[in-house]
């Protein structure tokens, strides 16, 4: 409307227009609101998607935030946040690349599964073990694409992070013919919610085969150090056990908790402690391996000898462990003992034999003289001069017969009999006048021996002599018997099978430890009174009937000796007591004897029995003579030949000579060693009976008849 036209308007059509423009004004004004509160919402939503508090009223009016031109900031904003995208990106892609690269060089095998355990990534060396190249295996479960079902559900990895949510490592997984040790990880988001589980493979093959081989190279040293039948020890710096082996436990009797930590020293003979002192602190010194003897004493008290060689093991220079290697020597001991002794006892028995048998010689002419002496004597003082000079002749055949039991190739005469009986007739003999008891323990029925009763009477006779001296005072000696079966244990010197067990034990003053192993060697003993040919006497009887004699013996404890007999496998027959008589007879025998006084006493024993004799002076005189004699009436129906005749011909050979000439020949064998193995086995080297020297009236009647009016004989 013009200007012109306004001044025609009325009032009312002004107030009109007035109200109008109002409303107009209003309107624009309520936009222009509407307008700011949009501009204002749309930068709040664009500050706080850059991290920015939204603006307050009082911190901007909305004149100000028209003039600052919000499509340009947000422009701006939009171009800086696609900027900062593109950066980020570039680095995921970056960091992506770095991740790839360390998820594929790591060592060990690893793969990352979803929540439902289907496999999304892998590395190479998953490839290497359970992969195959070609394979697709994104997408399946890792027990169809690893384990192939060879582990059981209830040991899944995957399951067990599943139910437990934290990482678990299970140290020994085996597949494929593999060992592993692996490792499952979850990984959850800000949620909770598992995402992925990654599995870590590390291949143990090598190490556990290597840990497996150790394992059994350790059981092998174990079992070769356990089940050596030498005795292992190993004992510290300090001399502390650490370690024994089975052999050393069971040779001394101790079990591993026992021995562990003590001192060896502790476990030596006390005899021994300073020597073996001073050899340890050598090799802890110099480390010079060293070979030595010494002796332990075991937990019930046995002395153990042992022998070997220790050596020192050093780490850096320092003495580390003492190692040693010993043998249990003292059955070599005592063996080589027995050896000593049974030398020594053949030594003497070569000078013994000797002399017993010409001193044998000697009383044949004693006992033979004084014996016609007493035929022809009258009752009276002069019979019993006789009588005694006889019975001090018989005291020195008894010392012959000693001297002989040490006579190389002697052998006992033996035949079945009960040590029960012997005994019997022994202990209250010998004991006869003594202030000495003696009692009898019999266990069970007593399985009977082939030995030399004569011998065996000799041999306990002397074990009770002793056991009565060592008990001045009086006291008790205790005889048990008792059947044994050698088996494993001890004594060890005997050889397996049967015996019969006698043990003599007294309430004496016992023996002293450095006698013991002198007890049995000939000439050797400790009392005033004595020839120390007793238990040497003893020990060599028992030796030449296959046994075995021990000492027990501590002083102020009294001695055990005990007696080990083979058992007999004949049958005990009961003889009834004869009296001994002279049987006369007749017949022609020829006596070979090298020395005259035994011709002599010999011819007239034989004349006084009704016989006559001839005399020869060796083999080659009694051929002679004998086959001289065969052709006429004035033949001989015996001959009695000496069985050794230095420098000539003895019974062994001429024996043989005359069965070549004359087969139905009958010989006597006679002899100054009784224990000569002729003597014992005479039929079995010709010869029909057997005399020993010094002759008996009664021995020599009986034997004569036998062979010559018996029918059982030649």
């Amino acid at each position: 409307m013009g200007p012109d036209k306004i001044d025609h308007l009325t009032i009312a059509e002004l107030q009109e227009q007035l109200r109008l423009a109002n409303a107009e004004n209003q309107m624009l004004v309520e936009k222009n609101h509407e307008a700011n509160a949009y501009i204002r919402e749309k930068v709040d939503q664009l500050l706080k998607v850059i991290g920015t508090i939204p603006l307050q009223p009082d911190e901007l009016d909305d004149d100000t935030l028209i003039h600052l031109d919000p499509i340009g900031i947000i422009s701006n904003t939009f171009i800086q946040i696609l900027e900062h995208l593109r950066q980020t990106n570039l680095d995921l892609e970056t960091a992506k690349k770095d991740i790839q690269a360390i998820f594929e060089s790591v060592g060990e095998a690893i793969q990352v599964l979803n929540a439902r355990g289907e496999i999304i990534a892998y590395n190479k060396k998953m490839t290497g073990l359970f992969v195959i190249q070609e394979q697709d295996v994104i997408g399946r479960t890792c027990r169809e694409a690893v384990c192939a079902d060879e582990t059981n559900e209830e040991d899944c990895l995957f399951r067990m992070v599943l139910e437990r949510r934290k990482s678990v490592r299970v140290r020994s997984w085996v597949c494929r013919n593999r060992y592993y040790e692996i490792i499952g990880t979850p990984v959850f988001d800000k949620q909770g919610i598992l995402q992925r589980v990654v599995i870590l493979y590390m291949d143990t093959t090598r190490r556990r085969r290597s840990e497996m081989a150790l394992l059994e190279s350790e059981d092998r040293f174990r079992d070769l150090f356990e089940n050596a039948t030498d005795m292992l020890q190993s004992i510290d710096p300090q001399g502390r056990i650490l370690v024994v082996n089975k052999a050393w436990r069971e040779t001394l009797g101790y079990t591993e908790e026992e021995v562990t930590g003590r001192r060896i020293l502790d476990l030596l003979h006390p005899d021994e402690v300073d020597r073996c002192r001073k050899s340890f602190e050598n090799i802890l010194r110099d480390g010079r391996e060293f070979t030595c003897q010494t002796v332990f004493i075991s937990k019930s008290g046995q002395e153990i000898s042992v022998e070997g060689k220790v050596n020192c093991r050093f780490v850096d220079g320092k003495p580390m462990a003492l190692r040693s290697v010993f043998r249990n020597i003292t059955e070599k001991l005592k063996m080589e003992e027995e050896l000593r002794r049974a030398q020594k006892l053949e030594s003497v028995g070569l000078l013994a034999g000797g002399i017993a048998h010409d001193f044998n010689n000697l009383l044949t002419g004693i006992l033979g003289n004084i014996l016609l002496a007493q035929l022809q004597a009258p009752e009276g003082d002069l019979a019993k001069l006789l009588k005694n000079t006889e019975n001090a002749a018989h005291r020195a055949q008894e010392l012959t017969r000693q001297l002989l039991t040490f006579s190389k190739g002697g052998a006992p005469v033996k035949e079945t009999a009960s040590v029960v009986d012997i005994i019997n007739e022994v202990a209250p003999f010998t004991l006869s006048g003594s202030n000495t008891n003696w009692s009898l323990e019999v266990e069970g029925e007593i399985s009977p021996v082939d030995v030399d009763s004569g011998q065996i009477s000799q041999v306990l006779e002397n074990l009770i002599i002793n056991s009565d001296q060592a008990m001045p005072d009086g006291g008790t000696i205790h005889i048990n018997i008792s059947n044994y079966i050698q088996d494993e244990h001890l004594p060890e010197l005997l050889t397996g099978g049967k015996y019969v067990k006698i043990a003599i034990k007294d309430q004496g003053v016992g023996i002293a430890r450095e006698y013991l192993p002198r007890i049995f060697d000939p000439y050797f003993t400790t009392k005033k009174r004595g020839s120390g040919l007793g238990l040497a006497t003893a020990y060599s009887i028992i030796r030449n009937h296959n046994g075995l004699i021990t000492v027990d013996s501590e002083p102020g404890r009294g001695t055990t000796m005990e007696i080990y007999l083979p058992v007999s496998t004949g049958k005990l027959e009961r003889k009834k007591t004869v009296t001994p008589e002279a049987i006369k007879g007749s017949g022609r025998i020829l006596l070979m004897d090298d020395d005259e006084v035994v011709r002599q006493v010999g011819v007239q024993m034989l004349n006084l029995l009704g016989y006559d004799v001839v005399e020869s002076c060796d083999g080659e005189d009694a051929l002679q003579k004998y086959e001289a004699a065969l052709g006429d009436a004035s033949r001989f129906d015996a001959v009695i030949l000496d069985l050794t005749i230095p420098g000539k011909m003895g019974g062994k050979e001429t024996i043989a000579r005359l069965q070549a000439i004359d087969p139905q020949v009958k010989a006597i064998v006679s002899s100054g060693y009784s224990n000569d193995p002729i003597m014992a086995e005479f039929t079995s080297y010709g010869f029909s009976g057997v005399v020993p020297k010094p002759y008996s009236l009664e021995k020599l009647g009986s034997t004569v008849h036998s062979l010559l009016f018996n029918t059982d004989n030649r």
